[in-house]
Parts: structure tokens; sequence; C-alpha cells
């Protein structure tokens, strides 16, 4: 079944579908018609990405859809790609699970309308069935249990990869292990799939059922049958993690009348009194294409403003990640190229790269590395903990003004302490609202609430116009030993951390957030050198021989919003598991990520970074531009441009 959900042609013609959709932009902002100008090229590696197994869905978009009864309803987009996946998953299990399913469903199913389901609705009435349970679903496709869901899945198919495939992707659509995503093309069917039981089960208790999605009626011969289903209906779906909804569920005869699918059945009448209750999806739908349009119109407006905006400005790197497998980075033609085992992979154009990646197996031609040089690409060697070995920049950036501006900050001591009471406030800010943003709504825990506590005490510390910086550093470290606890309260599915370890990890959630964290200190560094900022003349982190100062001060902010919620994500959502780690001896014993789970990082913070923010000076960027945004803001502190302001995560 995986091999032929990952074919091409499966592919093909589950993109055929969603191009027909034309729906909107998931969570990554790709378009439908940005995905058209390269399809080919991004079904093969879809097609690849899954037959390698290397496959994760992307961020979903969340879209509040206005309900006819009041108020709105979440549709929760994945990406065009994604759509994709669970496009080419829904035509494959769709054929093989609808010849199964009970008579009685008919909403989401092929070949089966509500005209279809009205008529048996007349069908039993006519037959003696007077009595009716007129029944919902509390919030039933924001409450299905996955793992409810999974373990069901699994009895019926056997290929594991296929049911990884579909977990991935309910992880991805909604969190806390609920949820199925009204936006995803798989969730019709798996929501008729996961009621399929509870249909056989109400079947079996002699009464005739008719189920259009999560509403259902239930018809009865007498009332005190139906009286006597109602508490069994409202165990059936307790026993799969739902609940009947009390306000609107009801027992009612033909006589008294009830509301179905957009008709009044009343005696022996079933009228259509909402004609645009059936039209419903379709409504949904033309708000969908209305907001894809919107998506279409933003596109083009980014493209056009992308040579007048900011003019001389490099809005993110492009990172050429040499990671796992003997690859080797050479050189044919002026064009970078990347080649295993003598069989070339790749080959970009120099201009397209601003920063190389050469993880502990990657090899690198000399000519390769003058023409990065001589291209102004930065080139960052890595160790097997994903810590930087040494590092190639290009001379060019060096400004000697510059280095003269940080020196004088460096050499005063009222404003250096100045500039590293913004950056350690900065830094206690974030810790504090990501652990905010990681509390589940409503939720109260007493340790991280003790915790939150003494970070807001810190924070006010950093005013404090008595402390010197030894007691600003002190107070940032007093801090950091309240929050790691708190923060390995946050994982999920085993995990933990209770404090941090970083040379070198002994334990899964250290060895990531060490990966994590020289990332964005080689994103950070790289742009530094391309500012002309001295790596290492630091305000908070000192300056001396062989240490970045500047570099570590600018990454402090965002430690916490990137690095580090993005691996309790990566833990909690299931992207990296035990077979990602081994444990070396170096010579104490160590934990670091296989190749494998290094690609896994590494994808996860590339998505993490595409990611929309919102600026400080106003409007959405990615959070590659946010960073050059604040190396750049640090650069005018130094000069008595502007005072610097540290990016504050929203709570």
């Amino acid at each position: 079944m995986f091999e032929a959900i990952s074919s091409l042609t499966t592919l093909e013609a589950a993109w055929e579908k969603v191009k027909g959709n034309a729906g909107a932009a998931g969570g990554d902002g790709e378009t439908v018609s940005a995905f058209a100008a390269e399809a080919p090229s991004h079904l093969l590696a879809l097609h690849r990405e899954l037959r390698a197994g290397r496959y994760h869905p992307g961020p979903h978009r969340v879209v509040l859809i206005p309900k006819r009864s009041g108020g709105t309803r979440p549709l929760s987009i994945p990406c065009v790609r994604d759509r994709v996946v669970q496009t080419a998953i829904a035509l494959e299990l769709t054929p093989v699970f609808d010849a199964g399913m009970a008579e009685d469903g008919f909403g989401y199913r092929p070949g089966r309308s509500v005209r279809q389901a009205v008529a048996r609705i007349e069908r039993f009435r006519d037959a003696g069935y007077q009595w009716v349970i007129d029944a919902d679903i509390e919030r039933y496709f924001e409450k299905v249990p996955h793992d409810a869901l999974m373990s069901a899945l699994g009895r019926v198919i056997e290929d594991r990869a296929v049911l990884d495939l579909i977990e991935q992707g309910l992880i991805a659509g909604a969190e806390g292990g609920r949820g199925l995503a009204q936006g995803s093309p798989l969730s019709p069917l798996l929501s008729n799939f996961y009621l399929d039981g509870f249909d056989d089960a109400v079947e079996a208790a002699e009464v005739r059922l008719v189920r259009f999605a999560d509403d259902f009626v239930l018809l009865c011969r007498s009332e005190s049958r139906a009286r006597a289903m109602l508490p069994r209906v409202a165990a059936l779906l307790e026993e799969r993690g739902l609940r009947l909804n009390p306000e609107k569920t009801r027992i009612v005869d033909f006589a008294e009348g009830f509301r179905f699918l957009g008709h009044l059945f009343v005696r022996s009448l079933a009228m259509k009194v909402d004609p645009e209750e059936d039209g419903a999806e379709e409504a949904a739908t033309r708000l969908l294409r209305e907001i894809a349009a919107g998506d279409e119109r933003a596109a083009r407006a980014r493209d056009e403003a992308e040579a007048g905006e900011r003019a001389g400005w490099r809005a993110t790197q492009r990172v050429l990640y040499l990671h796992g497998g003997r690859r080797r980075l050479g050189l044919r033609n002026q064009s970078l190229t990347v080649s295993e085992e003598g069989r070339e992979l790749l080959a970009l154009p120099a201009e397209r790269v601003e920063r190389i990646d050469l993880g502990p197996e990657a090899d690198a031609e000399p000519v390769a590395l003058r023409q990065a040089l001589a291209a102004g690409i930065v080139v960052q060697f890595v160790d097997g903990f994903g810590a930087t070995e040494g590092t190639l920049t290009p001379s060019s950036s060096r400004r000697a003004g510059l280095h003269l501006a940080q020196a004088g900050i460096v050499l005063d001591p009222v404003r250096r302490l100045e500039l590293a009471r913004r950056l350690v406030a900065g830094r206690i800010h974030n810790q504090r609202a990501l652990l905010r943003r990681l509390l589940p709504a409503g939720a109260h825990d007493a340790e991280t609430e003790t915790a939150l506590a003494g970070l807001n005490r810190a924070y006010r510390q950093t005013a404090d116009p008595t402390l010197d910086l030894a007691a600003l550093m002190g107070t940032e470290g007093a801090a950091a030993a309240l929050y790691w606890p708190a923060l390995g309260r946050r994982l999920k599915r085993g995990w933990s951390l209770t404090h941090r370890v970083r040379r070198p990890p002994t334990d899964p959630v250290n060895a990531v957030l060490s990966l994590t964290a020289a990332m964005l200190t080689r994103e950070v560094a790289a742009l530094v050198s391309r500012h002309g900022l001295h790596p290492g003349f630091g305000a908070l982190h000192g300056s001396r021989d062989g240490h970045d100062g500047c570099v570590y001060d600018l990454v402090e902010e965002f430690r916490a919003p990137l690095a580090e919620g993005l691996t309790v994500t990566l833990f909690n959502n299931r992207e990296v598991s035990a077979a990602d780690f081994l444990t070396v001896e170096t010579p104490a014993a160590a934990v670091r990520l296989t190749g494998e789970g290094r690609r896994r990082v590494i994808q996860g913070y590339e998505r993490w970074l595409d990611r929309p923010v919102a600026s400080p000076r106003g409007g959405k960027v990615v959070w590659r531009r946010l960073i050059e945004e604040q190396v750049l803001a640090y650069a005018a502190h130094c000069r008595d441009e502007a005072p610097y302001a540290p990016y504050r995560m929203d709570y």
C-alpha cells in the first residue's frame, strides 16, 4: 500500500485533485500556483522523500470559518505538498475503507448524498420507527483521540509505513494527541472510519441509524426504546473518547418534528427548509478560495517588492548542508557541486548559496573552498555533536570603523553594562514567554508557576541600578536554574530535562539542544560577519581570544523562541526518536545524534525558521530576516545611532 501511495502516478493524481480544489496556502505560505510552477520537481522530491523515509509534514495554517449557528470553527490547513500526500493516502484507502463501512453513514462518502440520507429516514419512519434520538457529538473533529484512532487503523492496515505517514499528519494538524484537522483531505475519511465501529454497535442494538459525519439520528419504534438507548449511545461514544453534546441532543417523535440536514421532518413530511444547509461545505470552499486568491495577490506583491524594498538587503541566508553520508563539496564550471562516492548529486551557482555547513563526514576540495570565499560564502565546519570546529570567513566583510565603535562600548563600563542589561532582560523575557506558551490553556502547574514567579523577579532585577556586570550575570544564572527544569516539564512521551549539559551532552534532549543552539549560533555568526561586526567584541559575554562574544550576545534573545522551542516541539511531535541517538566515549560517556537524527533536526530547524514572525519594526518577516534586523540594530547601537532593543516574544 505504501508503494502505491508514494508512487509518482498516485502523487500526480493527488496533485490534480489538490490543484482542482484551488485551496489556500498552508503554514509555509506556499500557494497552489507557486507549487504548480515547479510541480514536476516538487512531486519527484516528495516521491523520493517518502521512499527514503525523509518526509515530514510542514506547519498548518489555522483559518476561522463562520458557522451558520454563530461562532466559528477552525480549519487547520496543511501545506500544499502535504495535501498532495494526504490526498494520495485517501485515494488508496477510500475504496478499501468504504467497501466495509456500514450502510447508515452518508457524509464524505463517494456516491452518497443528503438526499439519500433523507430517503433512508423516510423509509424507516414509514416502517414504524416514530421516535427519534436527534444527536450531535460534541466538537467531534477536535476530540478524536489519536491513540485510539491509530489502534483502530492498525487492525486493518498492515503496512507500518502507511500508519506512520497517517500519524505524522495527525500530529502536525492537531496538538495534545486529539483532533482531526478540518482542512486535511484525509480527515473526512478518518472521521468516518473512526465512527464505523460505533455504527455497527448501534445497529446491533436493533435501532436504525442515519449518520452524516458527526451528526446523526437514531430511529426507534417506541419512546421507551429511545430513552433506553440514549445512555447506551453515550456510553459507546465515551468508550471512544467522545461525548454527546447535551445542548443539541434530544428525544422527539415525528409528530413534534425535528430538523436534520437542512430538512424539517414532521409527521409524514420531509421539507427542505434551509436550502443552504447542504451547501455548507460549498460555502466553506468558496471562502477558502477567496482566502487563496488573497494569498496569490500577496505572493505577487512580495515578488514585486523584492527588488524595490530594502535595497541591497539580503532577506534570508540560503544554507547548503552537507551532513550524513560521505558527501564532497566540489567545483564544476564555476558551480558548487555535491557528490557522493563519485556520483554528483547537486550543482548550484555560487550566488545561490550564502552559507555552507560541512558535517563531520563531509569533505571539500580546495578549489571549491576558494570559490566559496571569492563568492562571499561563509563555510562552517561542524563536529559530530553539532558544534562549530572552525569557520572560513570572507575578509571583505571586516570594517575597522565599526570594530572601533564596538571596542568603545566594551571598554566603557557604563555603556557595556547598559547593553548587557538589555541582553539579559531579553533572554529572561523570552524564557518566561516560552514557558507560558508551552503551558496548555487553563492548565495549572505549581512548579512551573513557581519558576515563572522567579523569572519575573529576575527580569525586574535586570533594571536594578545597583547591579554590576558580575551581579547581572548572576541574575541570568539564577534565572537559568529555574528555567531548565520548568522547560523539562513541558516535554512529553517520557523525555526529560532537569538541567543544561553542554559539552558534551549526556542525554538526548541536551544533545538536540546543543545542535539547535549551535545551528542558531552559526546563523548569527554568519550575519555578524556579513555586516562587519567584530565577532569577538561582546558586551555581555566579554572579549577574549577564541571567544565570539558579540555572536553570543546576539544569540541570547533567540535561544528560547528558536533553539529551545524547536527542541521541545521535535520531541513532543515524535520528529526524533530513541533510534536517532547513540552513546559515545569522549572519553566520558556522551550522547550524540546519528546522521539520520541530525538530518531530522536540521529539517525541523529549517521549517521552524521559515515561519513568519511579527517584526518589532512592523509587518511580518521570516525568522532569518528578523535575526538580520537585530544584527543591524546591534551595529546601530554601537555607532550611537539608536539604542538596542532585544526581540521579545509575545505570550
